[in-house]
C-alpha cells in the first residue's frame, strides 16, 4: 500500500511541477489582443503539449501500479508455503 501511494504521489508531483506552472508561463505571453499568436501558443501547448503528457504518466502509473500488485502477490503466495 505504501508503494502504491508513493507512486501515486509521485505522478500527481510530475504533473503538478509541470502543469501547474503552465498559467505563470502563459501569463507572460503577450497580450492576445495585440498579438493573437499568443492565443494560438496557448491551445498549442494544451493540446499538444499537456494531452501526450497526461497519456504517458497514466501509462506509467498503470504498468508500475500493476507491477506492484503482481510483486505484492507473488510475495503472498510465497508466505503461504
Amino acid at each position: 500500500m505504501r508503494r502504491q501511494f508513493r507512486l501515486g504521489l509521485a505522478v500527481f508531483g510530475v504533473l503538478v511541477g509541470v502543469v501547474g506552472v503552465l498559467p505563470l508561463v502563459f501569463a507572460a505571453l503577450p497580450d492576445p489582443a495585440v498579438r493573437p499568436a499568443g492565443a494560438l501558443v496557448v491551445w498549442a501547448v494544451l493540446g499538444v503539449g499537456v494531452y501526450p503528457l497526461l497519456v504517458v504518466a497514466g501509462r506509467w502509473y498503470v504498468v508500475r501500479a500493476e507491477r506492484n500488485e503482481r510483486d505484492m502477490a507473488d510475495g503472498d503466495e510465497g508466505a503461504r508455503r
